[in-house]
């Protein structure tokens, strides 16, 4: 009889459990309608950027760094050149920032997991990106990511903070702006 009830306890437990992967999914899913405040780390430099993401939309702000703003919605990019006042449209198939799509992280392979100190890194594969993020057991939060096509870093970022949404692209009319249609004809 004790050995039946240690059973369901040990199953119960069990299937009660989220999975890390579980977790990281869930952060993700719920960062819609948020605002990830980053330091980008390249080339022993840091810089701030924001990466906001509404209604499967990405936004990727890097004002600071090179007076740009990129859109991405699904299989487009819209980039905001502030600099030079244009907008570049481009067709894409993906982007090293799809991950933060949580309809895109079913595409993503796990080949590597590993906890220390209670942070697990997880190594997603897809395609010829490698995508490793840090994720932080006890608050249930995304810490930093990396991006690398082969032996190139394509991206990499701590998350410092996470806000509400906020997107400087909303508050601007770009009716004066030139535009660079990059767009494959269907």
């Amino acid at each position: 009889m004790i050995k039946k009830y240690s059973l369901i306890l040990l199953l119960s437990i069990s299937f009660g459990q989220n999975t890390i992967e579980d977790n990281v999914a869930s952060f993700i899913e719920s960062l819609d309608n948020k605002t990830l405040i980053l330091i980008i780390e390249k080339d022993s430099v840091n810089s701030n950027a924001t990466l906001s993401i509404l209604n499967e939309k990405i936004y990727f702000d890097t004002l600071s760094e090179d007076g740009t703003v990129a859109v991405i919605d699904s299989v487009s990019i819209i980039t905001y050149d502030f600099n030079n006042q244009v907008m570049i449209m481009e067709t894409v198939d993906n982007t090293f920032l799809d991950i933060f799509n949580s309809n895109n992280l079913s595409k993503y392979n796990i080949i590597n997991k590993n906890i220390q100190y209670g942070i697990c890194k997880i190594d997603y594969e897809f395609e010829s990106l490698l995508t490793s993020i840090q994720f932080d057991i006890t608050a249930k939060e995304i810490i930093s990511v990396e991006v690398k096509d082969g032996d190139i870093t394509l991206f990499k970022s701590r998350i410092k903070s996470i806000s509400t949404f906020n997107s400087y692209i909303n508050e601007k009319n770009f009716d004066s702006w030139k535009v660079l249609d990059w767009r494959e004809n269907e």
